[in-house]
């Protein structure tokens, strides 16, 4: 239903472990996840829902790099796309040129990608310090009209509202 689309080391599998039962292996190197990891989420309602933890992305990607295409192949099934942005201060990109990074890469492998109902997630929030950082993001996301929020996957902040909007753009397709 969901996929998690990220550059390595975005939090992408500390978030599923921490809305759902799966337990992938979470690491601070690059590329600890050479595969999808599924998770399923549930409400308190009971609706579930399927979200992958997608390997790294980087760029050239979508050239076949860091074996891209067996990783964007596994996005091409996903309904909805959470673009996990690390907002702490020790990236190499910003958090804007990071969306720009992965919306690139997946524009050159497909562009069709980038019609699906997609969610703008700042990750990390609880390290981020100047929240100047983030609005040049923030700014991004209300021009296009894309959902932004904040979380720190590790701490749990924000998780609640993340698994409710998620499951609003489940329930409209």
């Amino acid at each position: 239903d969901v996929g998690l689309v990220g550059l390595p080391n975005a939090g992408k599998s500390t978030l599923l472990s921490v809305v759902s039962a799966a337990r992938p292996k979470i690491a601070d190197y690059p590329f600890t996840t050479l595969s999808p990891n599924l998770g399923v989420v549930e409400l308190s309602d009971h609706r579930v829902m399927t979200i992958a933890d997608i390997p790294g992305i980087i760029e050239g990607a979508s050239e076949g790099k860091g074996l891209g295409h067996d990783f964007l192949r596994h996005i091409e099934r996903t309904r909805v796309l959470v673009f996990l942005i690390d907002v702490s201060p020790y990236t190499e990109h910003g958090p804007l040129e990071t969306l720009h990074i992965l919306e690139n890469e997946l524009r050159l492998y497909q562009t069709s990608m980038l019609r699906k109902r997609r969610l703008v997630v700042a990750n990390k929030i609880d390290l981020l310090g100047d929240r100047r950082r983030v609005s040049q993001l923030q700014a991004y996301c209300r021009k296009n009209d894309f959902t932004y929020m904040e979380i720190s996957a590790v701490r749990g902040q924000n998780l609640d509202n993340l698994k409710r909007a998620l499951f609003a753009f489940h329930d409209e397709q």
